[in-house]
């Protein structure tokens, strides 16, 4: 039972995937699409709801339209859907109007069969929550929805005859057609995003790794559109690490490599792509405004060889800037592994100058 408890936990704790996900999209060329496919299946629902009130004259439990209008409001939000900007709050409102829109659909059926039929739509918004958001959501959407599916089985408001075994297999069969998908779904996504996740993390220090630091400085270097922006990469190797191993034991110099990467994490931005891409060698990559550059780099060199915790380790650190933009995609992918390669430059000279030190490069776009 541990084992299960243990995936069950890990499950749960997977943090909303909107922004991933949503991001993977946009790098892929496939947002624009998704978003409009969407839109499209909220406008077929809208005018299944209306061509259905139209041509069968449809048996309502309350005078009042609601099915015409939510049909009106879906082909709307349809339309609109493409159009409108890529949040995460959006998204989780539209999770909301559609379960709300389809328990008023199902609810206001006098049909009882026409009631399970649309229950089953539930199942749609389930499969969008399981890839868009995470499990926490989709147990709130299948509470919601098991109720409405409740209520609706037993034949509230309606006339027609019924019996337990009959709302018994409704129930069943309608909760089943809604929930195995999309937990399936969510479950083999979740899967392959840890497996994803994991194999960008090296782990001993569960920094990023060169996999990760790739990625990781692709989406960097693409949000440094503005004037005033300042793009570093520094690279940090501990000195005369081999002695850790070959005095104290490897255990030693595993913690000598833990406590490097803590303090790396400490004096980096929170927003900045800390990566292990060695035994002993460090990358960091982060932007920030202009401004704020010289306080940053007046602290690395306290932060990483100020300790006097045994054994004392020190780094030799190498730090490439440029400040500026780039002309365009090629000249900024062109001026990233310029950077890297003059941040490796530094911090050899940083080591050939006997380590314990900090040498910065500043490189000015042609």
């Amino acid at each position: 039972m541990k084992p299960l408890r243990d995936v069950a936990e890990r499950w749960l704790a997977v943090p909303d995937q909107f922004d991933r996900f949503t991001r993977f999209l946009r790098d892929n060329g496939l947002l624009s699409i998704t978003r409009n496919v969407i839109g499209l299946m909220v406008i077929s629902m809208g005018l299944t709801i209306l061509l259905k009130r139209l041509g069968t004259q449809s048996s309502q439990v309350i005078s009042f339209p609601l099915d015409l209008i939510i049909g009106v409001l879906a082909i709307i939000g349809g339309v609109a859907l493409p159009k409108l900007a890529t949040t995460r709050e959006r998204s989780y409102q539209f999770v909301i109007a559609g379960d709300l829109a389809i328990a008023i659909i199902v609810l206001t059926e006098a049909n009882l069969e026409q009631r399970l039929m649309g229950s089953l739509v539930f199942g749609l918004v389930g499969s969008y929550i399981a890839f868009f958001h995470n499990v926490r959501a989709q147990i709130w959407h299948l509470s919601f929805s098991t109720v409405v599916i409740i209520v609706a089985s037993i034949g509230v408001f309606t006339d027609a005859p019924t019996t337990a075994f009959d709302v018994l297999g409704r129930i069943i069969f309608a909760i089943s057609l809604i929930t195995v998908m999309p937990l399936l779904t969510q479950i083999a996504l979740a899967l392959l995003s840890n497996d994803a996740q994991s194999s960008e993390l090296d782990p001993l220090t569960d920094l990023l790794n060169r996999r990760g630091l790739t990625r990781r400085t692709s989406e960097l270097v693409r949000s440094k559109s503005r004037p005033g922006q300042s793009l570093l990469v520094v690279v940090i190797d501990i000195d005369r690490f081999k002695h850790f191993n070959d005095t104290y034991g490897h255990d030693v110099g595993d913690r000598v490599i833990l406590r490097t990467a803590n303090r790396l994490t400490e004096w980096a931005r929170p927003d900045a792509a800390v990566a292990r891409v060695g035994g002993d060698e460090f990358v960091v990559v982060q932007i920030m405004p202009l401004a704020a550059v010289g306080e940053l780099l007046s602290r690395i060199h306290g932060v990483m060889n100020g300790s006097l915790v045994e054994p004392r380790s020190t780094t030799s650190i190498g730090i490439a800037i440029h400040n500026g933009l780039w002309s365009d995609t090629d000249a900024m992918d062109a001026g990233v592994d310029e950077l890297h390669r003059l941040a490796d430059s530094a911090m050899y000279e940083s080591k050939r100058l006997g380590g314990d030190r900090v040498h910065t490069i500043v490189m000015t776009s042609p």
